[in-house]
């Protein structure tokens, strides 16, 4: 029974997966980091991301592309000029391989590899708490928990370092650690590193729990403890050694650069939207209510479980041998993740729990280990049970757009972007279902507000721009409203929040007006062909916006309607 439900949690997380990415257009920096990653693989002379990220988890993701062959066009005048993003979305959108086809693939073995990865870590450590019903319960977590499954099956850095952060600390968890560990714990270090410029807390870390370890042991009489000089320098030669790797050896100093203008870049904030407010400089409770109401909630409440029963093993806060051990197993399950989502909290740049997302890991064993804490009493089978079914209900519902999950406390997804925008729930990705939508409709021309960098000519929309919130300039597709019979307006949830906007209140009144539907429950599209004050709403949009022919038109609807 064990080893059916393990299957079905990793099925799960592969399918889930998936079905996600065949749903889902391209999300903000994901041209960027399969065309940073492509480049840096077929030799380029320098790497087109530097500054914003390192590159091995963008090299990891473009590795498939390798069979595919598409051009690099390192001639092209956006890579010679540096010019990222249209760089990328040339990339992409004009090779000789199909969008879908280059960016799908990479999705797919970045969702296969980080969740083999992952499902090794998580598996391991809970089976050691709670033998095969703990490795069962663990498979279920991965399985059922939307922030790991949807960020491994995209092309970003988030997912390799929350993934190599993890598996450091899972290889270091054993108290008598062998040369194969200390050698495995510094490559996923150095890995860590080198996915993303925020793991470089990552060190300081590893050396807080070992000294934390060490010094725990000599008070507790073991006199003969030495501290492990050897493994730890073992350790750190591996990661440096995997670092300069990614680098490619002579690009080391990039690492410094990149990281000295990230830091300066998160120094000084950027606009964020937070339950109805907005900041430029973030809030202390930003990511532990994302926490909240990203995570299901029976995920939740299983790690409070697991959490208390670990804690109870601990023999209270005996210095006897075996309590030293019991406290130091829950210690690298519990210290790393709190240190890290109490140093996020002090962030100004507050822009989606994906920065949080190394906290997910640990508390999937930890809610493992309440799950298969409960199955042990006689009693608490019927709990699990229910949690187990309740985290199936809350997250399947959601299906497929799970980057659009939020919790019961939310309100569900449907009322999610009320509570958090941007990459929580809104990263462009609903521009496939939209078009879709549209289609069925008999593919009328619509105004596009959109938060984004897909192309909604690839999908066949006929639009005109009207405030959009992105990183590429594009003219493909653009359309004058003035034939159509309706007045449709399709608006990103991160644009209705008016997240980027000056004037936060800008959709306001759109705001208590009903749309026909939210494609991929992040964009959503309005019919105001009889509704007059929001056409003359629209008109001024479309003024404000530099399209005064939109605006003609659409004042001429107005009166019409009057």
């Amino acid at each position: 029974m064990a080893r059916l439900l393990t299957a079905l949690g990793l099925a799960l997380f592969l399918f889930l997966g998936w079905s996600m990415i065949r749903a889902s257009a391209p999300t903000y920096d994901e041209p960027v980091h399969l065309a940073s990653g492509y480049t840096a693989l077929r030799g380029a002379t320098r790497l087109l991301n530097a500054m914003d990220h390192p590159p091995l988890a963008e090299m990891w993701a473009a590795l498939p592309l390798l069979a595919l062959r598409p051009a690099a066009f390192f001639e092209h005048p956006d890579w010679r000029a540096g010019r990222i993003y249209n760089y990328s979305d040339f990339f992409l959108y004009k090779n000789r391989v199909d969008p879908e086809r280059l960016l799908d693939t990479a999705r797919t073995w970045c969702l296969f590899s980080w969740g083999l990865l992952l499902a090794w870590g998580v598996l391991s450590w809970a089976r050691r708490f709670e033998g095969e019903a703990g490795a069962a319960a663990a498979a279920l977590c991965l399985g059922l928990c939307p922030p790991l499954f949807s960020n491994a099956a995209l092309v970003t850095t988030d997912m390799g370092a929350a993934v190599f952060f993890f598996l450091t600390f899972q290889l270091l968890r054993e108290s008598r650690r062998t040369p194969l560990r200390w050698f495995g714990a510094g490559a996923c270090l150095g890995a860590a590193v080198a996915c993303k410029f925020s793991m470089f807390v990552l060190p300081f870390f590893v050396a807080a729990m070992l000294l934390a370890e060490w010094r725990l042991r000599v008070m507790a009489g073991q006199k003969k403890e030495s501290f492990p000089v050897a493994g730890s320098v073992g350790m750190l030669l591996a990661a440096a050694f995997v670092l300069a790797a990614a680098y490619r050896f002579w690009d080391g100093r990039l690492y410094f650069q990149g990281l000295g203008q990230t830091l300066a870049r998160l120094g000084a904030g950027r606009p964020s939207f937070f339950f109805g407010s907005h900041t430029l400089t973030g809030t202390a409770l930003y990511f532990p209510a994302a926490l909240a109401v990203k995570t299901p909630l029976p995920l939740l409440l299983a790690a409070a479980v697991g959490g208390w029963a670990l804690w109870r093993r601990t023999g209270s806060a005996s210095l006897q041998p075996t309590g030293v051990e019991r406290f130091l197993e829950l210690s690298w399950l519990a210290a790393p993740p709190a240190v890290y989502l109490l140093l996020a909290c002090s962030s100004k740049t507050q822009i989606g729990y994906r920065h949080i997302l190394p906290v997910y890991p640990f508390l999937a064993v930890a809610a493992a280990v309440g799950l298969g804490w409960a199955w042990r009493q006689a009693r608490g089978r019927p709990a699990a049970v229910l949690l187990c079914a309740w985290l199936a209900a809350s997250v399947l519902r959601c299906h497929p757009d799970y980057l659009a999950y939020f919790n019961e406390a939310a309100g569900g997804p449907d009322r999610g972007y009320r509570c958090l925008v941007d990459s929580n729930l809104d990263w462009g990705q609903g521009l496939k279902p939209l078009a879709a939508a549209l289609r069925r409709m008999g593919n009328p021309p619509v105004f596009l507000c959109y938060f984004g960098v897909a192309d909604p000519s690839y999908y066949g929309m006929r639009y005109a721009p009207l405030g959009p919130v992105t990183n590429v300039d594009r003219r493909e597709g653009v359309v004058r409203p003035a034939g159509s019979d309706r007045v449709l307006l399709a608006v990103s949830a991160t644009n209705l929040q008016a997240a980027y906007y000056a004037d936060h209140a800008l959709f306001d009144w759109l705001k208590a007006r009903r749309p026909l539907l939210a494609a991929g429950r992040s964009i959503f599209l309005y019919d105001l062909t009889d509704d007059a004050q929001a056409v003359l709403r629209l008109a001024g949009l479309a003024e404000a916006a530099g399209d005064p022919a939109a605006a003609l038109w659409l004042r001429r609807r107005h009166v019409a309607a009057g």
